[in-house]
C-alpha cells in the first residue's frame, strides 16, 4: 500500500494572522509578567500640567523603563515567531541576508532621501488623523538608545528579516514587500503612525531586496529615528513641516521638491530591481 504525504503549504493567510496575533500575545504577556515582577511603567504627566523639572524626570524614568521592556518583549516576540516558523515551515524557511553592500553610502543616502520625502508627502493626510497621546520612548540617554539602536535593529530583524524572508520563499518579491510592510504597520499602535510605517516598510523592503542586506534598512531606520528623536528633544516633535516653515509658498516649494525626490527614487528602484528582474525572466 502506497503512502501519501500531505504537502504543507507555508505560509498561508492563516499563518500570517497567527503570527500577528502571536506577536501581540507575547507583548501582552511580557507586560503582565513585568508588572508581577514590579517592573511597571512610571506615571507621566502632560508637559503643561507640571513644572519642567518634574516632567523631564518623569520622561527620563519612562526612558529607563522602555530601555528594558522594549528589547525584552521584542526579542521574546521574535523568538516565538521564529519557533512558529520552524515548526510550520521547517528549518530552511528563514535566511536573513546581511551582505556588506548594505553599507554602501550612496544607497543609504538614496534611502534616507526617499524616506524623508515620503513622510513630507504624507503630512497633509497625517494632519487629519488622530495622533497618539502616548509618551513614546521618553527622554534621556536610554530613550535615545532605544529609539536609535534597539528599535531600528529589532524591528528590521522582525519585519525585513523574518517576515519578509518567510513570505519571499513562496510569494515572490513584490507581494512579500507589501505584506511585510503591512505587518510593520500593524505592530504600531495608532493609525497615523501605522500608515507612515507601511510606506516606510515598502521603502525598506525595496532597499533590502536591492542590497541583499539587512544592514541597509537598519542604518536608514536608525537615521530616521535619530532625526525624529532630535526633533522631540528640540520641542518640535509635534509640529508639522507646514508649521515649521510657516506655510505659504515656502512650504509648497519644499513639498514640490520632496515629491520630485520621491518620484525619482521610486523610478530608480523600479529600474534597478523590478525592471531588471523582468528583463532576466524574459531573456
Amino acid at each position: 500500500m502506497e503512502r501519501t504525504y500531505k504537502i504543507r503549504i507555508f505560509p498561508t493567510v492563516g499563518d500570517m494572522v497567527v503570527m500577528l496575533l502571536l506577536f501581540f500575545t507575547v507583548q501582552m504577556l511580557t507586560g503582565m509578567v513585568a508588572n508581577l515582577l514590579g517592573l511597571v511603567p512610571p506615571a507621566t504627566s502632560a508637559i503643561d500640567a507640571v513644572d519642567i523639572e518634574t516632567y523631564m524626570n518623569e520622561q527620563e524614568a519612562l526612558g529607563r523603563y522602555i530601555a528594558i521592556f522594549y528589547p525584552v518583549s521584542f526579542l521574546l516576540s521574535i523568538g516565538a515567531l521564529w519557533l512558529y516558523v520552524r515548526l510550520r515551515g521547517g528549518k530552511r524557511s528563514i535566511h536573513i541576508n546581511h551582505s556588506a553592500s548594505g553599507f554602501n553610502p550612496s544607497v543609504v543616502l538614496v534611502g534616507v532621501l526617499w524616506l524623508f520625502s515620503a513622510q513630507i508627502i504624507l503630512e497633509p493626510l497625517m494632519s487629519q488623523l488622530p495622533q497618539s497621546e502616548g509618551g513614546g520612548f521618553g527622554r534621556g540617554f536610554w530613550a535615545c538608545f532605544t529609539a536609535v539602536v534597539s528599535a531600528a535593529v529589532l524591528e528590521e530583524l522582525l519585519c525585513r528579516g523574518l517576515i519578509f524572508e518567510v513570505l519571499h520563499k513562496r510569494l515572490g518579491v513584490k507581494t512579500s514587500i507589501l505584506f511585510s510592510s503591512l505587518f510593520f504597520g500593524l505592530i504600531h499602535f495608532d493609525i497615523a503612525t501605522a500608515i507612515v510605517a507601511v510606506v516606510a516598510g515598502i521603502i525598506f523592503g525595496v532597499l533590502y531586496v536591492r542590497t541583499s542586506s539587512l544592514y541597509t534598512t537598519i542604518i536608514i531606520h536608525s537615521i530616521n529615528n535619530t532625526l525624529a528623536f532630535a526633533m522631540i528633544c528640540c520641542g518640535v516633535g509635534d509640529m508639522s513641516l507646514y508649521d515649521i516653515v510657516g506655510g505659504g509658498v515656502a512650504y509648497w516649494i519644499v513639498y514640490g521638491i520632496a515629491a520630485a525626490i520621491f518620484l525619482a527614487c521610486s523610478i530608480e528602484a523600479y529600474l534597478k530591481i523590478f525592471k531588471q528582474k523582468e528583463s532576466k525572466i524574459n531573456s
